[in-house]
């Protein structure tokens, strides 16, 4: 029997290749439409309640300046003006007395500050031992001083590190010789802060504190062959260098000589010494000039530095008001005149006056409009839905509106024009006119005064009605709010996790009819392999119909 063609094949091609992750994409984005429906709502009601702090810091801030406003009228502002060239800047903090004050500044208040000899580098030896401040009275506090600080630079470190209410630098005179000098200053001034030192350093050059010292003689410019000497107390009040200049020279003893001397202050004069002269010669200040055997010649120079430790005494600030003299640790002066402060900034005499202070009163009102149309303008704007555009957060809110309209209707019923205020008709904005505020404050103060009070006993309880916590009209609209936040979170909350099981569960299902159609697929192998054995060994005189299975 001649052979047949096989029958058509049954297949499963393709079956495994459906994509399961597109669908469950699919089935996803399906289930996720409701989820963004609420998270958009979710958006809307925190704008709703961010708008809402917004517009209730705005009500705050109208009863705060309606508050400011009437306190005016017991407390009324003042202003505090100064004479001219007066030795003080008054300013105002409590509520001083209108009227006029004479003012005598006799002394000013200052730190103590004290400076030690001169010394010729910031290394150089102090000695060892212990060196004491006591501050105020109190008791002494002793800094050990040793091999690691045994220093001017190190003693300045070694006070400061102390933080005793004193501040320690060392200081670059420029004096010839020794220029270094390790100041001590109060941190605060007045007589309170005054402070002692003492020490008990050895075996190097301790500072000195107490007494008036003299640095070395340069004699750099004396070509001749005396050696002149600077001796005595000295008497300045100054820290300062001495320069002496030969203008006749000659021999010490033997001829008269001729030599010119000044100071870093100014002072000057000329020394004449006589051809017997055998003693010291007065220069000034205390100080005398001593000069050894031998010659000078013109033009010959030496110099000499006077250390005065007390650079300034701690005192206080010295006032007289009228015939009351009152005394402050510091500059800044509180107790002279009720309810002012005088910053002194010289010694003279001035006088003080205390007015009413217009300008901060027009302030006051400027403050109130701007808060008033600040607060209505946000309101419109929060929940005015205009046409064709986006609704705002606040669309309709139908409380807010309720209190723009009530406020407006309360403004309607009050003179303003006492207080410089028109409504504008186009915004309906209020606008100030600060000069005609300030011309009806001088002129007719009662009737503004009525205006404020009439004002305040208005608009107060209507805004007390929108910030009064709890129950007020803010806080009940942003409670709602806040309730809606708390429902859709927990709805989201409950949406995302029936999403993630029904997604878990397409997972599972869809990897099950994976693996059966695996199953199958290696069935299928398997019989289209036996299938194909068995055609190669029949031989084409089979009889019968073929059955093919390809996969």
């Amino acid at each position: 029997m001649s052979s047949t063609s096989a029958a058509s094949g049954i297949t499963f091609s393709n079956f495994t290749g459906i994509d399961f992750n597109a669908i469950l994409n699919a089935e996803t984005a399906a289930a996720q439409v409701p989820i963004a429906t609420e998270q958009n709502k979710l958006v809307g009601v925190n704008t709703a309640i961010s708008i809402l702090g917004s517009i209730s810091g705005d009500f705050t801030t109208l009863q705060n300046s309606l508050s400011t406003l009437n306190t005016s009228l017991t407390i009324p502002p003042m202003a505090a003006t100064a004479s001219a060239n007066a030795p003080f800047v008054p300013s105002v903090t409590g509520s001083p007395m209108a009227g006029t004050s004479s003012v005598t500044v006799t002394r000013l208040a200052q730190a103590q500050s004290i400076a030690s000899q001169g010394y010729a580098s910031d290394s150089a030896s102090i000695g060892d031992g212990t060196f004491s401040i006591s501050v105020g009275g109190g008791a002494a506090t002793p800094i050990t001083i040793d091999s690691t600080n045994d220093t001017l630079d190190g003693l300045k470190d070694a006070i400061n590190s102390a933080s005793l209410g004193v501040t320690a630098q060392v200081v670059n005179t420029g004096a010839p010789g020794a220029p270094y000098r390790l100041v001590i200053t109060a941190n605060s001034t007045g007589t309170a802060a005054g402070f002692t030192v003492s020490s008990s350093l050895a075996g190097g050059t301790a500072p000195d504190f107490a007494n008036t010292e003299l640095g070395p003689m340069i004699t750099s410019g004396v070509t001749g062959t005396s050696t002149p000497g600077v001796g005595g107390t000295c008497t300045g009040a100054l820290s300062q260098s001495y320069q002496f200049s030969v203008v006749s020279g000659g021999t010490v003893g033997t001829d008269p000589l001729t030599i010119n001397w000044t100071s870093d202050s100014g002072e000057k004069g000329t020394l004449s010494i006589p051809s017997n002269s055998g003693g010291p010669v007065a220069v000034a200040d205390g100080l005398t000039l001593s000069l050894g055997n031998g010659t000078l010649n013109a033009g010959d120079s030496f110099s000499v530095t006077a250390f005065n430790p007390q650079l300034s005494a701690a005192q206080d600030a010295t006032v007289q008001v009228g015939n009351q003299v009152v005394t402050s640790p510091t500059n800044s002066v509180t107790n002279a005149i009720t309810g002012l402060n005088l910053q002194l900034t010289s010694v003279g005499t001035g006088s003080v006056t205390v007015s009413s202070d217009l300008t901060k009163q027009a302030n006051n009102v400027a403050a109130f409009v701007q808060a008033y149309n600040q607060a209505l303008g946000d309101i419109v704007y929060n929940t005015q839905a205009l046409p064709q555009q986006t609704a705002p957060a606040l669309a309709g809110d139908g409380g807010l509106r309720s209190m723009m309209f009530s406020l407006q209707n309360a403004m309607g019923g009050l003179n303003l024009s006492n207080l410089g205020i028109s409504v504008d008709q186009q915004t309906g904005e209020l606008v100030f006119n600060q000069s005609t505020f300030q011309q009806n404050m001088a002129t007719q103060p009662g009737q503004v005064a009525q205006s404020i009070t009439a004002l305040n006993s208005v608009l107060s309880p209507l805004v007390s009605s929108a910030t009064t916590p709890n129950t007020g009209l803010m806080a009940t609209e942003t409670a709602s709010y806040n309730t809606q936040k708390t429902d859709i979170i927990t709805k989201l909350t409950q949406m995302n996790n029936d999403l993630t099981t029904y997604t878990q569960q397409l997972q599972k299902e869809f990897a099950s009819i994976q693996a059966t159609v695996a199953g199958y697929q290696t069935t299928m192998d398997f019989l289209n392999a036996l299938n194909s054995n068995n055609s190669s060994s029949s031989s084409s005189s089979s009889t019968g119909t073929s059955l093919t299975m390809s996969s």
